[in-house]
């Protein structure tokens, strides 16, 4: 995952259970899935009332507008071995915030693997409620089916990123993608970024505002020491930091911006997830206006930034190593002429 690809949200384990009596009584015809505080919960369900084209537009009443949800609905039809089949729904729908996007995007795997693969027949996404129609269900049935033949050869990682290419939601003239979220810098932000430019402070630490999908600054000063710029970093949340960085090199005194990924072990899963995908957005935003790191460097451990370890990145030493050098010989019918001597 690539990092980005499975999330570390799971199924919990009422849900698990409640999926587990489900197949074997057979009387719940569909359950919702939502992802809630870093967790996939059942938030809704409905009984079997008709069969399952009868049943199959109710299923619509749980995709709301701007929201995302799993659906997990129950066939009529059964496997010999795993008895009821059942399709998975992944839904998130038009204008829906990013991280609902992402989140629903990079946890569907996780969940469709906690419940039991085999117990899904297929696997369909959508952005709109009337996307889902049972005639899909029908044309996964179908045994020539050329998308079922080509998910059959896919090994489970390509079919987690060929899933998640359908997760793409599009917005007006533009399609916006689950990887390379361009949130907006704030008005302060970009402020202190020329200033950053301008010399008037060497350090920049950028902050996401999650709720308003934006780029914020969280601090900008002057800090001339690597103890004290981990001392102002925050241990328990990631963040983004640019920091134009003076030290003595062969006795040269030596200046390199440098861009700091903070990105601590124990942070939050969805702070973590959203900042790796929201990196390279700071970056191009950040060179708009002449903020153009030298070295780009990721920080898990704020106890591994040290003046050692940075000026080892930055002027990595250099192993010697003997190389024997030899001559190459001559190609035949190189070289001055010799002297034949003839037989007699």
């Amino acid at each position: 995952m690539n990092c980005f690809s499975v999330s570390g949200i799971f199924c919990t384990q009422d849900l698990i259970q409640e999926f587990g009596n489900a197949r074997k009584e057979g009387i719940v015809r569909a359950f919702k899935l939502e992802i809630i505080e870093e967790q996939i919960v059942s938030t809704a369900k409905f009984d079997v009332e008709g069969n399952e084209v009868e049943d199959f537009e109710k299923i619509k009443d749980f995709m709301e507008p701007k929201k995302g949800c799993y659906v997990l609905y129950r066939l009529d039809s059964q496997n010999k071995q795993f008895g009821f089949e059942w399709a998975f729904f992944s839904y998130v729908g038009e204008g829906s915030k990013v991280k609902d996007r992402m989140l629903y995007a990079s946890s569907k795997d996780n969940c469709r693997k906690k419940l039991g693969y085999t117990y899904f027949i297929t696997n369909l996404y959508g952005t709109d409620a009337d996307e889902f129609t049972f005639e899909m269900i029908k044309e996964a049935r179908k045994p020539s089916s050329s998308k079922q033949e080509t998910l059959q050869l896919l090994t489970e990682n390509e079919k987690i990123q060929r899933e998640e290419k359908f997760m793409e939601v599009a917005q007006g003239t533009q399609t916006e993608y689950v990887h390379g979220v361009a949130f907006p810098c704030s008005t302060d932000l970009m402020e202190k970024f020329k200033n950053l430019v301008s010399g008037q402070v060497n350090l920049v630490q950028v902050a996401l505002n999650i709720q308003n999908e934006s780029l914020e600054l969280d601090s900008a000063e002057t800090i001339e020491s690597v103890d004290n710029v981990v001392r102002n970093l925050n241990n328990d949340h990631p963040r983004y930091v640019f920091w134009n960085y003076k030290y003595i090199k062969d006795n040269e005194s030596k200046n390199t911006l440098i861009f700091f990924y903070v990105c601590p072990d124990i942070a939050p899963i969805k702070e973590k997830m959203l900042y790796s995908t929201v990196k390279s957005a700071a970056l191009t935003q950040a060179k708009q206006v002449g903020v153009d790191p030298e070295k780009k460097l990721e920080v898990r451990d704020l106890n591994d930034l040290t003046e050692e370890w940075l000026k080892n990145e930055l002027h990595p030493v250099k192993k010697e190593t003997n190389v024997r050098r030899f001559t190459k010989p001559k190609r035949a019918g190189r070289g001055s002429r010799r002297l034949i001597r003839s037989k007699k």
